[in-house]
């Protein structure tokens, strides 16, 4: 894979975005110490820290997944996947970015269900990075336009946006890796360049293309992703404000991790969406609170230190009870190797640190619509 001038080149602009990000975090915690700070200002504070903290992990999941496209190594896992919910997944992403640039969003989509056959957590991947590069590249108070529409078999997601436009020479290579200069030069916020070759891949490997048109600088620009449609899906209810209606029992949680703040904070988050939880800071007490707690769900970090997290999923699964238990394997080891192994070790999924909170909710919203009444033991 060619990177540029040289691999140093590259090394000094990710540590130039690197540097960007963290800066106002360290700014951030330093308001949040000062003793006189007004609730305003230790808001605002965590506001920043909570989008610069997310831009960062977006950009390190981004630098891992060009290593699996590199290696040939990106699996796609697909699923009978309605559209809305991705879009409305994906504008949640972006949204903090949308409204920090007082952007207009306007949405349109089928009013009847439609659905893709697709892995749903790369789609979102997609059409976040898609509109936070329209956000990202649109002068604040712009307007930015999302529209859903059939093309044949194909459903079609359209990003317009009244932003500073794409040079007409650099539309055929904007989605090569490492690309840059596609909108204006010296452009603060001009970034790496690989959110859209990434965004290509994944559309590529799930059969469709991403078109890029622009009338040229300061002519704002579209992004048109064509994605084949999968079976008719049975529609999710929705509320009136947009919201997903969740009708369900919660579940029982058992979080495991030897970091205490990871774990404490992870089990407050399971709380606080509804569900029971219990948290074991090794792999030994993990096993103790399991057989008395009977968990549904067991979040556990693989690096523990007495048990590893394979083999607290080894004895679970060979209990009379385990065996029906979702494990989720949580690792800061990215490699296809682990999340093998994960599998062979009886997990039931395997993510990567550090997961999007959302990702855990869905997945626990998911879970959980399928459990009638919380068993009993």
């Amino acid at each position: 894979m060619s990177v540029g001038n040289g691999p140093h080149v590259y090394l000094a602009l990710l540590a130039h975005e690197l540097r960007n990000l963290l800066a106002p975090i360290r700014y951030a915690i330093a308001s949040l110490e000062k003793p006189d700070k007004t609730s305003v200002q230790e808001s605002y504070a965590l506001g920043v820290m909570r989008r610069q903290s997310t831009q960062m992990s977006d950009l390190l999941e981004d630098l891992l997944d060009l290593s699996r496209f590199e290696r040939g190594q990106v699996q796609l896992r697909k699923s009978n996947a309605e559209l809305k919910l991705l879009l409305e997944t994906a504008i949640e992403a972006a949204r903090p970015l949308i409204d920090a640039k007082q952007h207009c969003l306007c949405v349109e989509l089928p009013s009847e269900p439609v659905s893709v056959w697709a892995d749903p957590t790369r789609l979102i991947q997609v059409f976040s990075n898609v509109l936070i590069n329209a956000a990202k590249y649109t002068n604040s108070g712009g307007h930015i336009e999302l529209r859903a529409t059939y093309e044949s078999q194909s459903i079609v997601v359209s990003v317009r946006d009244s932003g500073i436009g794409i040079a007409k020479e650099m539309l055929p290579r904007l989605f090569t890796l490492f690309a840059q200069g596609g909108r204006a030069r010296g452009h603060s916020q001009e970034g790496l360049g690989i959110g859209l070759a990434l965004v290509d891949g994944i559309v590529r490997l799930h059969g469709g293309t991403v078109e890029a048109r622009s009338d040229g600088v300061g002519c704002g620009s579209e992004f048109l992703v064509r994605i084949p449609m999968g079976i008719s899906p049975q529609a999710v209810p929705v509320a009136r404000n947009g919201a997903r209606v969740m009708d369900y029992a919660g579940l029982k949680v058992l979080v495991v991790d030897d970091s205490k703040e990871v774990a404490d904070t992870c089990s407050m988050l399971v709380e606080l969406s509804g569900h029971e939880s219990q948290i074991a800071y090794t792999g030994r007490r993990a096993l103790e609170l399991a057989e008395t707690f009977r968990p549904q769900v067991i979040l556990t970090d693989i690096g523990l230190p007495d048990i590893d997290g394979y083999e607290v999923a080894h004895r679970i699964r060979s209990t009379d009870w385990g065996h029906a238990a979702v494990m989720v394997a949580i690792t800061g080891w990215a490699d296809e190797g682990r999340a093998g192994r994960s599998l062979e070790a009886g997990f039931s999924h395997h993510l990567t640190k550090p997961i999007d909170p959302r990702t855990i909710e869905l997945l626990l919203e998911s879970l959980a619509v399928r459990v009638q009444a919380p068993r009993r033991y």
